[in-house]
């Protein structure tokens, strides 16, 4: 791929990673770690240490063009650009300055928004992602009291303002627009609240509804999967036509082993991994690559956590 000795010192970009949504995607994180409006109970990032609303410069737009600069460069295969990593990306007050920078400098890549959802009721936030070829908005709550239980919301935003906000986005945004469907088993997968959620889903009309269950380790251990009965039911409320598949992809970004390595750790802390997963999307030898996590796990880097889909290596 022709990565660089500087790509080893890369702050805001991470990856590129295998996404079951969105094939190899290379993540841009725009804000300090869990700088968010939320504090998810399933947060695979941990629990929110700065929880705001308030939108703001946090990292250098120079800085990450140049870093995005350094790594498409060199043309790597990639199906997205995200924006993503340890906070809300919407937070960046620079976002759309980063977003027409690639569509004019990189136009063959595609750009991707996986936001939680909660500020698209400032209409200047709407104008500033309406480029972004795809977006991606978390609702798991079909009420106020689950957005509150699950979400942890900031005590200013408004659960039903949060709502109008999205169903005002996606009349002015006729690009490939999701809504993502995290299942809580025992909170938010009640007949009722699913009835609740579908009605709420068909103001917005999402193109498709991505359910999400916990496979990586979360805030809180408690929480378990949905079981495929739960999801069968989930699935036949929502309608199946409207549910996404899931893509898995065998290809990868070919990285070479030892930029890749440099750059593991910065991955990690933004998305827990299974070996299987880092193999897969960077083309390491699944053998070279347990040496090198079980290098960094004996130098106190990252921790092995035990989840029901299989081991997976976590920034400590």
């Amino acid at each position: 791929m022709g990565i660089t000795e500087k790509s080893a010192e890369y702050k805001y970009i991470f990856g590129p990673v295998l996404s079951r949504r969105l094939g190899i995607s290379l993540g841009v994180d725009l804000v300090p770690h869990k700088t968010c409006t939320l504090d998810c109970l399933y947060c695979e990032c941990g629990k929110t240490t700065d929880k705001t609303l308030k939108r703001a410069e946090y990292v250098p737009v120079d800085l990450v063009k140049e870093e995005l600069k350094d790594f498409l460069s060199s043309g790597p295969h990639l199906d997205f650009i995200t924006f993503s990593g340890s906070g809300e990306p919407t937070l960046h007050s620079g976002i759309e300055e980063i977003i027409k920078f690639l569509k004019i400098e990189y136009p063959q890549y595609k750009t991707a928004l996986l936001s939680n959802g909660t500020l698209f009721f400032m209409p200047e936030l709407r104008k500033e992602i309406l480029e972004i070829d795809l977006l991606k908005v978390s609702i798991d709550a079909g009420s106020k009291e689950n957005f509150i239980k699950i979400n942890r919301p900031h005590n200013e935003l408004n659960f039903l303002r949060v709502i109008d906000g999205l169903v005002s986005l996606r009349k002015g945004y006729n690009k490939n627009f999701l809504v993502e469907f995290f299942i809580m088993p025992g909170i938010n997968e009640s007949d009722g609240e699913l009835l609740k959620l579908k009605k709420i889903y068909n103001k917005i009309k999402p193109d498709s509804i991505y359910l999400n269950s916990i496979d990586r380790p979360g805030t809180k251990k408690w929480i378990k999967p949905a079981s495929p009965e739960v999801l069968k039911r989930v699935t036949e409320c929502f309608g199946k036509e409207n549910i996404l598949p899931e893509r898995y992809l065998k290809q990868h970004a070919s990285v070479p082993a030892k930029a890749y390595y440099k750059r593991l750790l910065t991955t990690i802390k933004r998305r827990p991994l299974t070996a299987g997963e880092i193999s897969e999307m960077s083309g390491i030898n699944l053998d070279d690559l347990l040496i090198e996590l079980d290098n960094l796990i004996k130098k106190g880097e990252i921790v092995k956590r035990e989840m029901p889909n299989g081991i997976f290596f976590v920034r400590k």
